[in-house]
Order: C-alpha cells, then sequence, then structure tokens
C-alpha cells in the first residue's frame, strides 16, 4: 500500500469547488459540474502517489483510475462530510477483483498513509503476509484489510509482484547501491521495502 502523504495545499480546483458550492452533498461528486474538479484530483493524487494506485501499488496514469474515498462516503460505513475533504482521496485503479471496487463501502482497519506497511510484508511467492509475532488483534487488522482490498486475490497481480521481488533481489546481490534507484521507480516500491 502507498504510505500516502497528501500535499499540504489541496487542489485548487476543489477548494474553489467548494466555496462556490456551500451546500453541496455526496450526490454532487458525480455530477457533470464536478467532472473537472475529480480529473484536477485525479492527476494531483497521482502525483502525490508516485504514479501508483494507493492500493495495490501497480503502476496508474493520472487519466486511468479512479477517485476513491478512503472513508467511503455512502453506505453503512458513510463519511459524507469528508466527500469533499482532500485528505480522504486517494487514486486507486479500477478492477473489481481489487483495491477501491472490492473495498466498496468498507472501513479499512488499515489505511494507505505513513507506515501502513508496518505489518506486513511480501512473501517469495508474491503475496501479502503479516509480519510474524503480531498480537491476534493487529494480525485481525493485517488480514482483514489485505482481504477486503483483494490484494491476494487476482493471480496476476501477486505473479507481478512476485516477478518485481526477484528483480529486487538481484539488484542487491549484484548492484547493492543501485537498489535505492530501482526501487525509486519500481512499481510495488513500498511493499517490497518492507521485504528487502
Amino acid at each position: 500500500m502507498v504510505e500516502l502523504q497528501h500535499r499540504e495545499i489541496p487542489t485548487p480546483a476543489l477548494t474553489v469547488f467548494v466555496a462556490l458550492h456551500p451546500g453541496i452533498g455526496v450526490p454532487d461528486f458525480d455530477s457533470l459540474g464536478f467532472q473537472p474538479v475529480k480529473t484536477a484530483v485525479k492527476a494531483d493524487l497521482n502525483q502525490d502517489q508516485g504514479g501508483l494506485c494507493v492500493y495495490c501499488e501497480s503502476k496508474l496514469k493520472s487519466s486511468k483510475g479512479q477517485v476513491e474515498h478512503i472513508k467511503p462516503k455512502a453506505g453503512p460505513n458513510a463519511h459524507p462530510h469528508l466527500c469533499f475533504t482532500y485528505t480522504n482521496y486517494a487514486h486507486s485503479c479500477i478492477n473489481p477483483k481489487t483495491c477501491g471496487q472490492k473495498k466498496n463501502n468498507g472501513l479499512l482497519p488499515i489505511e494507505p498513509g505513513p507506515g501502513c506497511n508496518a505489518d506486513w510484508t511480501l512473501s517469495t511467492a508474491g503475496t501479502i503476509e503479516p509480519i510474524v509475532g503480531l498480537n491476534r488483534n493487529r494480525m485481525h487488522q493485517v488480514h482483514q484489510t489485505r482481504d477486503m482490498l483483494g490484494l491476494n486475490k487476482d493471480s496476476n497481480l501477486v505473479d507481478e509482484r512476485r516477478r518485481w521481488l526477484k528483480s529486487a533481489v538481484a539488484v542487491l546481490a549484484q548492484a547493492p547501491n543501485d537498489l535505492p534507484s530501482f526501487l525509486l521507480n519500481a512499481p510495488f516500491r513500498h511493499i517490497l521495502a518492507t521485504s528487502i
């Protein structure tokens, strides 16, 4: 998961839109008038996330994917007051098996942010697993977050992570000084860093 740190100044178009529409609500998020703002927000989030999907860490172009509400805007876990809050947004890929589409209106026990990868690691098989030694409650949170996002359910995603881990290990063995540069440009860089 991307250790997301939002920019200090939110997308200016979002700030302006919210100021001009004081009575906006959840339905306005999908309105035609908000679409240009959403496009600008998505581009900024993509930059904040280093061009990766916030959840699976696959490469993601700024023109693709969706603006994801970390805390859902609707459903049983709704936080409608955060619908137009930049720090509640993330850029997520669109895959019915994983990420924001799989999470739907669920509330994640572990959200993307600094330190979010502290309790899991990438196995040599490419699966995301809890680290050894977690207490029962934290182990449950790790499993629940991973499973809510479907991070081990898409075999293509698992295989791709396994290949990148194998490449990272090869770089580490052959040219250890090149590893930081390799990770800087690699997809899955946050989860890869937990294993190396």
